[in-house]
């Protein structure tokens, strides 16, 4: 059994886990059953504080499905950050709401989590849509100014991030119950004082795995901040973690 680690930075200008768990169900297609051999689905429950509540839905031994943000315990009011996964564990979709009405910007992803939508909303009103693709040709024929860009960095770099998530990552139980390896993508801002903010999944493999991926990276604290043309700015890191068995 072996732990792979890849490393890929995305520098990105852009405008840790203090959670706990308070419930769990395993789901058919009947509904909630306690049979983990009939189990088809997982559904959690999470406390982030007092007014923040998360459930996250997966396929009982795969990826997740979806990942939405409550103001309520009762789970009712969708507020905050939302998230639902393709079928091989990508990124499909990401968005916020407010009061269970969609607000700000939303995109969506093809099977690779590559944007190739982006909406944005005023409280469930549509204001723009954007095809990402048509964008990303019309900024290829402009030549961009990358003076002074400097990406976000860790002292010791790579070698000392693969050294700290090595000794650190602790492989679940579950995940070998299942026998479920593969890699977990987190994706995760660097900002502008160098501390780690909205960690998230980008790409998941089962829930246990994708929580102690998360757990980790939030233990790669202290990084200095990307600057672009002088100013410090938010930016975006990609951290997989493979397992083989």
């Amino acid at each position: 059994m072996r732990i792979v680690l890849v490393f890929f930075t995305l520098f990105i200008s852009a405008s840790v886990l203090s959670q706990k768990i308070i419930g769990s169900v395993m789901a058919d297609e009947n509904g909630i059953t306690n049979r983990q051999d009939k189990a088809i689905f997982l559904v959690v429950e999470k406390q982030i504080n007092d007014t923040a509540f998360e459930k996250l839905e997966y396929n009982f031994a795969g990826p997740m499905i979806s990942r939405a943000s409550f103001k309520d315990k009762a789970l009712t009011i969708l507020n905050g950050d939302y998230a639902d996964y393709h079928t091989n564990g990508y990124l499909a979709t990401t968005g916020h709401y407010i009061d269970n009405k969609k607000d700000g910007l939303w995109y969506i992803y093809n099977d690779t989590a590559k944007a190739i939508t982006e909406y944005k909303f005023h409280l469930d009103s549509l204001l723009s849509k954007i095809d990402m693709d048509s964008l990303d040709k019309e900024n290829k024929k402009i030549k961009r100014d990358t003076t002074g860009e400097i990406e976000a960095s860790y002292k010791g770099g790579n070698g000392k991030i693969g050294s700290l998530i090595s000794s650190n990552f602790k492989i679940p139980e579950r995940t070998i119950a299942l026998h479920k390896d593969g890699s977990v993508k987190v994706r995760f801002i660097i900002d502008t004082t160098g501390e780690v903010k909205e960690i998230a999944i980008l790409q998941s493999v089962e829930f246990a795995f994708d929580e102690e991926a998360m757990r980790v990276v939030s233990l790669l604290k202290k990084w200095s901040p990307a600057v672009d043309k002088g100013r410090k700015v938010n930016a975006y890191r990609i951290q997989p973690i493979t397992i083989s068995f």
